[in-house]
């Protein structure tokens, strides 16, 4: 074997040059094992992978750090994915519908209004049962002193000639601070059945005054010619009953509840009389009635008489002047109660001598005078300011009949009242019929 040959004919003998390492990284060798070559076993070596093995024995270097390895194949996913579908375009949302307007909110039922005049239904607080036994113990000495000083008033008002206080007479009724023993019973229990034995009486007086007072022509007259009365019940009356218990004890009587004076110191009842049936009665332009006939001339009182009569009733006047002042327990008197009763015992200085005479002119101007002071302008009267409603007492026609009256009041425009039953033997009243 010669110099510098192997073992084996090769070229790795000493001193030759070094053969190639077939195991060495890095590039392409031409051995028959080398990357891309025809392997004998027909399956590739597993050194002939062109990427190198790494080193189980090798020491990481720690000062170096290792630059990026070369790998055959690119970086990235091994797989090749599957490219997604594009997700379909959102179809636009539909444009919100416009809210509707919210609905208003139904209004509140506005409650039932309170009928006027019985301010509070229920009944009333109660008084201190001290205070009223103490008011009904006291009163029995003020109520006298009270009248008494009432009728000095008078005397001296009488005297000199004044007209007296203006403004409310309240402080005239002594009967409201007065507290009679059935009620004082019915302050002290407070049960309603008490209070209702107390006001029964009471009701049913002022009722039937109410009643007769519309008998004698009073009332409210209404466009469609009813009448209306009113009957007010102060609240010390019915205190322990209350206002809805007043009205349920008139509507037995054919009352109902009233429209006036609404507040809760009082309540009101009121009840509607029909227009009066029609009842023939002389024209102004028919023939004089005969005498003694209702619309004819009277019979003349007594000629001697007279005289007294018109002296007398300079004190008799006065004397009932003063006890209507304090007959206080009266409280609906009937409206014509004097003009009744003056007619038939009264006689007026103008009216004295067309009596004494019997004369038809001294009557015709007797007549023509009163009706020219009842119907005198009044500011408060609408239109032209005539009053609407008049009235003329028997005194005033006596001689001449209530036919005679007619016959003078048509030249100003009045004729017979319909709102009321003619009574030509007690008065006349005159109706002025409202203009265009």
């Amino acid at each position: 074997m010669s110099e510098g040959q192997g073992y084996y004919g090769g070229a790795g003998g000493h001193g030759a040059a070094p053969q190639p390492n077939p195991y060495a990284q890095g590039g392409q060798q031409p051995g028959p094992y080398t990357q891309g070559g025809a392997s004998p076993y027909g399956q590739g070596s597993p050194y002939g992978q062109g990427a190198p093995q790494p080193n189980p024995y090798a020491q990481p270097n720690p000062y170096a750090q290792p630059g990026p390895q070369p790998g055959p194949y690119p970086q990235g996913t091994p797989y090749q994915q599957p490219t997604p579908a594009p997700a379909p375009a959102p179809a636009p949302a539909p444009a919100p519908a416009p809210a509707p307007a919210p609905a208003p909110a139904p209004a509140p039922a506005a409650p039932p209004a309170a009928p006027l005049g019985t301010g509070h239904l229920g009944p009333g607080p109660r008084r201190s049962r001290v205070g009223v036994l103490l008011q009904f113990t006291l009163q029995w000495i003020y109520a006298p002193l009270w009248i008494a000083a009432l009728a000095a008033l008078f005397v001296a008002l009488l005297w000199s000639g004044a007209s007296g206080p203006s403004g409310s007479d309240s402080w005239l009724k002594v009967n409201r601070t007065f507290i009679p023993p059935r009620r004082l019973k019915a302050e002290l229990t407070g049960r309603p059945e008490v209070w209702e034995r107390y006001l029964t009486p009471i009701l049913e007086r002022r009722i039937r005054a109410a009643e007769a007072t519309h008998a004698a022509g009073g009332g409210e007259v209404g466009d469609d010619l009813t009448r209306v009365m009113h009957v007010k019940f102060s609240v010390r009356l019915y205190r322990g009953l209350g206002a809805a218990g007043v009205v349920r004890l008139a509507e037995r009587y054919g009352w109902e509840r009233g429209s006036v004076g609404a507040g809760a110191g009082s309540v009101w009842i009121r009840r509607v009389f029909p227009a009066p049936p029609r009842v023939p009665a002389p024209g102004p332009q028919d023939p004089p009635a005969a005498p003694g006939t209702p619309w004819g001339p009277r019979p003349g009182r007594f000629a001697l008489l007279l005289p007294f009569m018109f002296v007398l009733q300079i004190v008799y006047v006065p004397v009932y002047g003063v006890l209507s002042l304090l007959a206080f327990w009266v409280n609906h008197p009937e409206p014509d109660h004097w003009d009744r009763w003056g007619a038939r015992w009264a006689v007026g200085p103008c009216a004295f001598w067309a009596e004494l005479s019997g004369s038809a002119a001294a009557w015709d101007r007797h007549i023509r005078r009163v009706l020219a002071r009842g119907t005198r302008r009044r500011p408060d009267s609408p239109g032209s300011g005539l009053p609407r409603r008049i009235r003329i007492n028997l005194a005033t026609y006596r001689g001449a009949g209530a036919q005679a009256v007619l016959r003078i009041a048509a030249e100003q425009g009045y004729v017979l009242d319909p709102a009321y039953t003619p009574e030509p033997e007690h008065c006349v009243r005159l109706h002025r019929p409202e203009q265009g």
